[in-house]
């Protein structure tokens, strides 16, 4: 019984030691299996989902100057509820477009759907919009930790449509994803994407 015991703390002893020593590639695969990312190619849109509206708006100018895409189509209809505090009602999207504009995209470049308050209406509403214009090739842009997310609910929807689809990522101006852990709003951010990951794996 003895023998048993001091076996048992051996081994629980070499496990602990053998996380704390791998514990970076260990943390950091927390982040990177939430991101699954496309090479950029040229394409008829970057839509840039709801939310993050700096870092994404950011990434989308990035890749609109690049030249990978002649028009920047912002979706979401989820509010802005902190800004009620000034007396001003306004949604994600228009955060998203606002940024695009300080950074002077032409206003001609530049389309609002103030539609979708999740990834899947967001899914809906960009095929739906892609079809309708005929788009061939989209980037959907959303923040890095999505995009793994992304990938797998877009992929369903545009499955059978014939239009390619490219999941681009912006990374976070917060926290460096790689280093996830060192930082309250990095540990925020991977919890949440993990909670939201595992509930569309349940419900969808």
């Amino acid at each position: 019984m003895r023998k048993k015991l001091l076996i048992t703390i051996l081994a629980v002893a070499v496990i602990l030691l053998l996380l704390f020593i791998f514990r970076t590639p260990l943390l950091r695969s927390g982040a990177t299996m939430l991101m699954h990312q496309d090479g950029l190619q040229k394409a008829d849109a970057v839509f840039v989902l709801s939310g993050g509206g700096y870092d994404r708006g950011n990434e989308a100018v990035k890749v609109f100057n690049a030249g990978y895409a002649p028009l920047v189509i912002c979706t979401g209809g989820n509010p802005v509820v902190e800004m009620k505090v000034f007396s001003i009602d306004t949604l994600e999207s228009d955060m998203t477009v606002a940024n695009l504009k300080r950074q002077q995209l032409p206003d001609s470049c530049i389309v609002q759907i103030k539609y979708g308050t999740s990834t899947r209406e967001e899914a809906d509403t960009i095929l739906s919009y892609s079809q309708q214009h005929g788009f061939k090739k989209i980037i959907v842009l959303s923040s890095l930790l999505h995009t793994a997310r992304v990938n797998k609910v877009f992929g369903k929807k545009f499955k059978d449509s014939g239009i390619q689809l490219l999941v681009h990522g912006a990374p976070s101006s917060r926290f460096n994803e790689m280093e996830w852990w060192k930082d309250e709003e990095g540990l925020i951010s991977v919890n949440n994407e993990w909670i939201k990951t595992l509930y569309y794996w349940w419900k969808y």
